[in-house]
């Protein structure tokens, strides 16, 4: 120690600055690579609360997003099955004027078109997207149509003994309690027309009076498949509006946790260079400090 008793409390204040100056430096640079004030929610202090909250907001927000555009696609769906039952009906009435304008009317040749015509809306009925029934309300594991079902008399205007799923509407929950229906079930009565329709042609495709009220039955369906439609088209423009609010919202928490939590990293690439030219200069007057020895002055 005698070589170095005179500079010994300069050379450790030095030390000491210089770790604290290190540790600076360590910080600053833990800003740039990570563009974060901290990584960890500790070095947030007061803020750490306040991210949170934001954070948890913005997953809520976006599992509701995730939630409504799976919802959406299921509208959708169901909006193309109604555009190809509307385009069966179409088909039917046209091919029923037809065959009735025949003389004489060829009953099994007519009744055997009845039969697949119903065959054709059974399927379109029991339509599902990813193994989801459309038009099963929330029963959606449950095939909502079975017109062979023996409590199925379409002698009955308006009976729906076909149906097979739940009777209760199939709705979207939004995590702020905002609900918003989901496609139609297939009981509504623009289904049930059709099906009662073609079964009444199937009962007896001779019988003309059978066959004009039949023809009726399928203009009126026609009619209120549009409506299904335009029923369905609000549900996916709510849902389309749902998920554009949650967007703008996630978008403006997003930036408010960022101002809480992100580094200013100009700032921090300019500390990092003051902290690197002070620790050259004080590691200098360190190895200076270190090089006196008391034996020269003696």
């Amino acid at each position: 120690m005698l070589t170095r008793i005179g500079t010994f409390s300069h050379t450790s204040a030095m030390i000491s600055a210089s770790l604290r100056t290190h540790a600076r430096l360590a910080d600053q640079q833990a800003k740039e690579a990570t563009g974060l004030k901290s990584s960890s929610f500790g070095g947030l202090s007061k803020d750490a609360a306040s991210v949170l909250k934001l954070a948890s907001q913005s997953s809520r927000l976006t599992a509701d997003n995730t939630a409504a555009t799976s919802a959406s696609s299921y509208v959708q769906a169901a909006y193309s099955a109604v555009g190809q039952i509307a385009d069966l009906a179409t088909t039917i009435k046209t091919q029923l004027a037809s065959l009735m304008s025949a003389t004489p009317i060829d009953g099994a040749t007519l009744a055997t078109y009845a039969r697949g015509w119903l065959d054709d809306l059974q399927a379109q009925l029991n339509g599902d997207l990813a193994g989801v029934y459309l038009f099963s309300g929330d029963d959606v594991e449950t095939a909502p149509v079975d017109f062979s079902d023996v409590t199925y008399d379409p002698t009955t205007g308006g009976d729906t003994g076909y149906y097979q799923a739940s009777p209760t509407g199939r709705v979207f929950t939004a995590s702020d309690g905002s609900k918003t229906a989901l496609a139609v079930s297939a009981d509504n009565a623009a289904f049930e027309q059709l099906a009662r329709a073609l079964s009444s042609i199937i009962a007896a495709p001779s019988d003309t009076t059978v066959l004009a009220d039949a023809i009726d039955l399928v203009g009126q369906s026609i009619t209120d498949l549009g409506g299904v439609q335009e029923t369905l088209g609000v549900q996916a423009a709510s849902l389309s509006s749902l998920v554009e609010r949650n967007t703008t919202k996630i978008d403006t928490l997003d930036s408010l946790a960022s101002g809480l939590k992100d580094a200013d990293l100009t700032q921090a690439a300019v500390l990092v260079v003051q902290y690197q030219t002070q620790l050259e200069a004080l590691y200098s007057t360190i190895s200076s400090l270190s090089s006196v020895s008391l034996l020269k002055y003696l």
